[in-house]
């Protein structure tokens, strides 16, 4: 690791070099291009030709592409800290990890490399951004998007303290999109892995425009569903397949409502799986004691709901209690 820190940092630009293309660079856009052509918005071919000498002309360029050079270097730097900040922004997003915290540690490592955040809002100064013809999205895009969750943060943050006007995907392009696709099974898994709570998960709730109690109580919409679905459903399936040839087919004509046996509070759900089994037995008249017994219907919920696991779990004996 310290050799990679070490060859990371050796890397580093010089600054008084930048500061030194970038002011010349300005000089020449504040006292020769504007007189004559007023704020750029766009740049055309041939437009500086009556505008600055031929000396000028190539005296601009060479540090326009100078500070090419060092957009390139700054990106090449960024993707260098995947070396130590390797994680998917879903990992990141079931933490306890601060985004704030991490990006100063990240922020750190780039002023070492020379990239402070002075270099680098001078690197996305609007006039440097048009003459290069590329905007922050546009350097997001060609590479470093879809690399780490750090990176994904370290960007967005970047995005956030410029007001670079750019989408930077938590999670990469698109990736919240699934929320609005899949929500069934995107809302459940997020809601799992504890988005609502942790700094990483609000950070993408509020790039959603999601608030936390929206967040929450659209995912135990879809947790009735889940439940339905994946836990009741497996226990049918299960004492089916334990039951005796020639009842199995009065199991299916069973009808119990799941949701008779869930109640959401705001922060938990609970599964009364005593009533549920209870009930069940009721149901088949008590023929399948040894299949249907309270700890199989606990066991087989938990099985069902492994996706949970993040969240801490109670059983009283009557009841699994799922909290926040």
């Amino acid at each position: 690791m310290i050799k990679r820190y070490n060859d990371f940092i050796s890397e580093s630009i010089n600054q008084s070099h930048f500061n030194s293309d970038y002011d010349e660079f300005m000089k020449i856009y504040n006292t020769k291009i504007v007189p004559k052509l007023g704020e750029v918005k766009e740049v055309t071919n041939f437009m500086l030709d009556d505008v600055l000498t031929k000396i000028e002309q190539n005296n601009f360029n060479y540090h326009k592409g100078k500070l090419k050079d060092y957009r390139d270097d700054f990106s090449d730097s960024i993707l260098s800290l995947d070396r130590f900040y390797g994680s998917s922004f879903s990992r990141l997003a079931g933490s306890d990890y601060n985004p704030d915290e991490d990006f100063d540690e990240m922020q750190k490592m780039l002023n070492r490399a020379g990239f402070t955040l002075d270099v680098i809002g001078k690197l996305f100064n609007p006039v440097v951004s048009i003459f290069l013809h590329q905007d922050f999205n546009n350097f997001v895009e060609s590479g470093l998007d879809d690399k780490s969750g750090y990176i994904d943060m370290y960007l967005y943050k970047l995005n956030e303290k410029f007001n670079l006007n750019t989408t930077v995907w938590l999670g990469g392009y698109g990736w919240g999109d699934y929320l609005n696709d899949q929500p069934d099974e995107e809302y459940i898994i997020k809601y799992a892995y504890g988005y609502h709570k942790t700094k990483y998960g609000q950070m993408f709730l509020e790039q959603m425009k999601l608030s936390k109690e929206d967040f929450v109580d659209r995912a135990y919409e879809y947790l009735k569903d889940y439940l339905k679905e994946n836990v009741y459903s497996r226990i049918y399936s299960d004492i089916k397949k334990m039951a005796q040839v020639g009842y199995a087919s009065k199991i299916t004509e069973i009808k119990l409502d799941i949701n008779d046996y869930i109640i959401i509070d705001d922060d938990r759900f609970i599964i009364r799986y005593l009533e549920m089994c209870n009930d069940f037995n009721d149901e088949t008249d008590n023929k399948y004691e040894n299949t249907a017994d309270p700890d199989w219907f606990k066991e087989t919920i938990l099985t069902n709901m492994r996706i949970f696991s993040h969240l801490n779990i109670q059983d009283t004996g009557e009841e699994l209690i799922f909290n926040d």
